[in-house]
């Protein structure tokens, strides 16, 4: 049987970063209050010593933090640029949509260019928009990104490995509320995690919920109530929504012959819109004959406020999951 070690999100990360600080020299990171902060983000402060100038501070410009990152990229470093969180990148929106993310198809460009743009995000403690937007779909329309969204402490560890690895852009979002939870059995023995590939978190036969990120145990919940009333749902975890992993959705519909799609981001232009309509494209006699329209659950249309009591009504929660659920052919 294979060792284990007893990690939770946020220390999975850290481990992710120092194994491949280890491995490779040419991997870096520097951003926002990483050093100063003292690993409140997944670095445990023995990197720190550990890898000395490899791992910086950098003052608080995001536009600076990611050029850099950039041009560190194109020069042969490894680098991870921490952006705090995900709404911070839209501070450096022209930078990361236009030149990191178009520069191959506007210059015709060839060579590597491994850059990982780390932050978080997630809704919570009432800190307002720039803190806790989930922006993934703004990315998704860039012709350049790939973007990863772990929703467990193992996932989030092999995915990171993964994301340094690659010779392309990463955007890499953590979800914040996961960041000091409970402990899992992480393999102490290397492992990394494929993009493109989703994940069946639970089986089921009756519907298909397919999700990202934090959504993730708000299905599982659900699931487990549902399953109390004779409901049995599949959970698929899409970990990265490019590239995305369509087959798999099919594959699970097509068994159970429905189709919930559910996050985090404001519904309006939001993700579940381009899987749905990904799904529709690459199957469209299965859609035609499902037992009931596909449906989406997600935030609702507005700003984020600066409000804790606020915050849990803006988002989709597991009893939003029970009950559209059951608006779907089960009578």
């Amino acid at each position: 049987m294979a060792e284990t070690q007893m990690l939770n999100y946020v220390s999975a990360i850290g481990a992710a970063i120092n194994e491949e600080m280890r491995r490779d020299e040419r991997v870096a990171m520097w951003g926002e209050d990483l050093v100063s902060m003292q690993g409140a983000y997944g670095e445990n402060p023995g990197m720190f010593k550990e890898f000395g100038d490899r791992i910086k501070d950098t003052p608080i410009v995001e536009q600076a933090i990611l050029g850099t990152g950039m041009g560190a990229a194109l020069a042969g470093i490894r680098p991870i640029v921490w952006l705090m969180t995900a709404g911070f990148l839209t501070i450096a929106f022209e930078g990361l949509f236009m030149e990191v993310g178009g520069l191959r198809q506007e210059y015709g460009y060839a060579g590597p260019m491994p850059l990982v743009v780390y932050c978080r995000s997630g809704i919570g403690g009432g800190f307002g928009a720039h803190h806790c937007a989930s922006t993934e779909s703004l990315f998704m329309h860039s012709p350049g990104l790939k973007i990863v969204m772990p929703s467990t402490a193992y996932d989030a560890k092999g995915l990171m490995k993964t994301a340094i690895r690659d010779d392309e852009p990463v955007i890499y979002v953590g979800y914040g509320a996961l960041y000091f939870g409970a402990k899992e059995p992480i393999p102490t023995e290397e492992y990394l995690i494929p993009f493109g590939k989703a994940d069946i978190k639970r089986e089921g036969k009756d519907i298909t919920i397919v999700c990202y990120s934090g959504m993730v145990r708000k299905a599982l919940a659900a699931a487990e109530e549902l399953n109390k009333e004779g409901i049995s749902v599949e959970v698929v975890d899409l970990r990265t929504l490019v590239p995305m992993d369509v087959a798999a959705i099919v594959k699970s519909v097509e068994k159970t012959g429905r189709l919930l799609i559910a996050h985090e981001a404001m519904k309006r232009a939001g993700a579940a819109g381009e899987i749905a309509f990904r799904v529709t494209e690459a199957a469209p006699d299965l859609v035609k004959s499902l037992k009931t329209p596909i449906k989406r659950l997600a935030a609702q249309n507005l700003a984020i406020p600066r409000s804790i009591s606020l915050d849990a009504q803006l988002l989709p929660q597991v009893e939003d999951v029970i009950a559209i659920v059951k608006t779907m052919g089960f009578d």
